[in-house]
C-alpha cells in the first residue's frame, strides 16, 4: 500500500509538470493585420440619370498593414481582374462615385444601358490588395443617336407623278444598348426647315431604327416644314429617342443631318384651261380656252368636244404648265373611257366618244375623270348649303325649316337670310349634322369670311352673326372662296313662284301644301321638287288661281322649256312631267329664258 501511494504521488507530480508545460506552450496571438475590403450593404444599383450629381455607391475598407496612403480603386468585370480599369483613387478608407461619374465608368466597361451588369470592385496600394466585393448595376444611357444615311450630301427632287415610290430612307444607330436590350425606345424622326433650331418640326414615329418614306407622303412632310413648292431648300433631320420612365421620360437628340429637296406644289389653281383641236370651242391657241373652275376639289364645266387631242393647263397661256394623259395616269387617276392617250408625241388626252356638249369633271379627292350629259342652268357641288342655328332666325338648332341657300352660278351658293346674333352653321344634306362645315374649316381653306361673322368658341366653333340684326344677302362662293353679306335683294317679279297639281308629290290639286320655288336673285326662281308622271302648273301668288301659267303661255315668251316637261294638252294647257319620277332642281330663269331639270 506504502507503494501505491509514492506511485499516485510522483504520477500526480508528473501530471501536475505536464499541464504547465502544455499552458506555457499556448502562443495567445492577435489575427494577422489585413487589408480588407467592406462589403457595400447594396447587391443591386439602378443609377438615375434625373440625379447625376447624387452618390452612386461608397466602398469602406480596413488597412491594417499600413498599406500606405494612396489607394488605387479597381473595377472588372469578372472576378480574376484579367483587364481590370482603375476608376479612382483615394488617400482615406473609403472612397465614392456619383450617378453620373459611374454610369459613364460602366459603359466604358462594356454595359449595355438599362441591363443588369455584374462588376466586381478592389482596392490595391502598392503591392497589397483587398478582397474583391461584387454587385449588379444598370446603367442607363449617355450616347446620343447617330444618323447613318442620309448625309449632307443627299438631295432629292420630289415628284409627283411618282407618288408611291420611295423618296427617301433614314436609318440610325444608338451605341449604348446592346443587340439583347430588354428596354423600349420610342424614335421619332423630326424635319425641319434648316437653320429654325427645329421649331415647329414635323415629327414622323419609326419603328425600329429606320424610317422610309414615299414621294407623296414626304413632300406633305416637306411643305408642312415649312419648305416652299418647287424650290430647292435644305432640310434639316434629327431623331429623337425617348424612353418611358416613372421618374420622368428620358429623351435623346441625334445630330442634326441637312439635306436639299425640292417639294411639289399641292395648291389646286383656281381654273383648269382645256386648249386643243378636240375642244373645239378652244382649239390650239389661248384666244378662247375652255375654263373649269374649280370648286371644293373639283374642276368641272361644260364642253363641246369632237374625236381630236387636247390638254389640261393650270396657268392661262403658259404651254409649260400643261398635264396630259399620262401625267393623270401616274397620279392614279381613273380616266373616262371616251378619253385615251393620243400618242402624237406630247400623249395629249383623245376624245372617242361621240361628239357634242359633255359635263367635264376633273375630281382632285377621288381622283376621277368623266364625262356625263351637259348641263343646262347652274353649276356647284351640292344644289343648295343649308342653314341651322340660333343664329338664323327662321330656322334655329332644328331641322324642322332648315334656310336654304340654293347654287345660283357656277360654285356660288346666295339668298337672303334673316341673321340676329347667335351661332349657326352651313351643311351641304339637309337633315345630315355629320355634313356641316363650321367657322375654321372656311377659314383654313382660303376664304375671306365678312367681318361680320366671327368664330363663336362654342365647343363646334360654329358661325357667330355680330353684326345689326336684319335680313342680308348672303353669299357663299366657292370659286373666289369669299363669304360676304349684302343688303337684301328682291331681284325677282315675285319672291317665289308657286307648284300646285298632281304632277307636284305631295301637293295635288289644291293649296295646302303647294311646292314652292324661291328667288335666288338675278330673276332666278330655284327649288327641289318631287315630280310623278301627272299635270301641274305655275302660280305667282299663294291661294290665287288666277295667277297660274300655264305652258303655252312660256312658250310664247321664248322659254327654251326642259325636255321632260311638256303641254298636257288637258283643256288648261298644263305642264305635264314626262320624265322619270324622282326629285329634281328645278330652276325657272326669267332673265336667260329657260326651265331647267337637274
Amino acid at each position: 500500500m506504502k507503494f501505491n501511494k509514492i506511485s499516485a504521488l510522483i504520477l500526480s507530480l508528473f501530471l501536475v509538470f505536464v499541464a504547465c508545460e502544455t499552458e506555457e506552450s499556448i502562443d495567445i496571438t492577435t489575427p494577422d493585420a489585413s487589408f480588407k475590403l467592406l462589403e457595400p450593404a447594396i447587391s443591386n444599383i439602378n443609377l438615375n440619370y434625373n440625379l447625376p450629381n447624387n452618390e452612386a455607391f461608397t466602398i469602406v475598407w480596413n488597412d491594417q498593414l499600413n498599406s500606405g496612403d494612396n489607394y488605387i480603386v479597381e473595377l472588372s468585370p469578372d472576378a480574376l481582374f484579367e483587364s481590370p480599369t482603375v476608376i479612382g483613387s483615394s488617400n482615406t478608407d473609403r472612397f465614392t462615385m456619383t450617378v453620373a461619374e459611374f454610369n459613364n465608368t460602366l459603359l466604358g466597361a462594356g454595359a449595355d444601358a438599362f441591363e443588369p451588369f455584374t462588376v466586381f470592385m478592389r482596392v490595391t496600394s502598392g503591392s497589397n490588395m483587398t478582397n474583391s466585393v461584387s454587385f449588379s448595376v444598370s446603367s442607363y444611357s449617355e450616347a446620343i443617336p447617330v444618323i447613318l444615311s442620309p448625309d449632307n450630301t443627299f438631295g432629292v427632287v420630289l415628284l409627283e407623278t411618282t407618288p408611291n415610290d420611295e423618296a427617301i430612307a433614314v436609318s440610325w444607330e444608338d451605341p449604348d444598348f446592346g443587340e439583347n436590350s430588354t428596354v423600349t425606345v420610342n424614335y421619332e424622326v423630326q424635319f425641319a426647315q434648316a437653320g429654325t433650331d427645329f421649331a415647329g418640326a414635323v415629327a414622323e414615329s419609326a419603328d425600329g431604327m429606320t424610317f422610309s418614306s414615299t414621294h407623296e407622303a414626304f413632300n406633305e412632310i416637306v411643305l408642312n416644314a415649312g419648305l416652299t413648292a418647287e424650290e430647292a431648300a435644305s432640310l434639316d433631320i434629327r431623331i429623337k429617342a425617348t424612353i418611358e420612365m416613372d421618374g420622368g421620360n428620358m429623351e435623346r437628340y441625334s445630330d442634326a443631318v441637312t439635306i436639299t429637296v425640292t417639294p411639289y406644289s399641292v395648291e389646286l389653281a383656281p381654273i383648269l384651261y382645256v386648249v386643243g383641236a378636240g375642244a373645239v370651242d378652244a382649239g390650239w391657241d389661248w384666244a378662247t380656252p375652255v375654263e373649269l373652275p374649280l370648286q371644293g376639289t373639283k374642276y368641272s364645266g361644260n364642253i363641246n368636244l369632237i374625236n381630236d387631242a387636247f390638254r389640261f393647263f393650270t396657268v392661262a397661256a403658259d404651254w409649260g404648265t400643261g398635264l396630259n394623259y399620262p401625267y393623270y395616269e401616274a397620279v392614279g387617276y381613273t380616266i373616262d373611257s371616251n378619253l385615251v392617250n393620243a400618242l402624237d408625241g406630247d400623249s395629249n388626252f383623245q376624245f372617242t366618244g361621240t361628239p357634242g356638249e359633255y359635263f367635264i369633271e376633273v375630281d382632285t379627292a377621288a381622283k376621277t375623270i368623266t364625262l356625263g350629259p351637259a348641263i343646262v342652268g347652274p353649276n356647284c357641288n351640292f344644289d343648295q348649303l343649308w342653314l341651322v342655328g340660333a343664329g338664323i332666325a327662321d330656322a334655329g338648332w332644328a331641322w324642322d325649316t332648315p334656310v336654304a341657300l340654293p347654287c345660283t352660278g357656277n360654285g356660288t351658293y346666295a339668298g337672303n337670310v334673316a341673321l340676329i346674333n347667335d351661332s349657326f352653321r352651313f351643311f351641304n344634306v339637309n337633315g345630315d349634322w355629320g355634313t356641316g362645315t363650321n367657322y375654321p374649316t372656311y377659314e383654313e381653306a382660303g376664304y375671306t369670311i365678312d367681318s361680320n361673322f366671327s368664330n363663336a368658341m362654342d365647343g363646334d366653333s360654329n358661325f357667330s352673326f355680330d353684326g345689326t340684326p336684319g335680313t342680308y344677302f348672303l353669299t357663299v362662293d366657292d370659286i373666289n372662296k369669299t363669304i360676304t353679306l349684302g343688303p337684301e335683294q328682291l331681284q325677282c317679279e315675285f319672291e317665289q313662284l308657286y307648284l300646285v297639281g298632281a304632277g307636284v308629290v305631295g301637293t295635288g290639286w289644291d293649296w295646302a301644301t303647294p311646292a314652292a320655288l324661291a328667288c335666288t336673285g338675278a330673276g332666278i326662281y330655284s327649288g327641289e321638287v318631287e315630280f310623278t308622271n301627272d299635270a301641274f302648273r305655275f302660280f305667282t301668288v299663294n291661294g290665287d288661281w288666277g295667277t297660274g301659267i300655264n305652258y303655252p303661255t312660256y312658250e310664247g315668251e321664248g322659254y327654251t322649256i326642259d325636255s321632260n316637261f311638256s303641254n298636257a294638252m288637258d283643256g288648261d294647257s298644263n305642264f305635264s312631267f314626262d320624265g322619270t319620277p324622282g326629285t329634281y332642281t328645278l330652276t325657272v330663269d326669267t332673265v336667260n329664258l329657260t326651265i331647267t331639270l337637274n
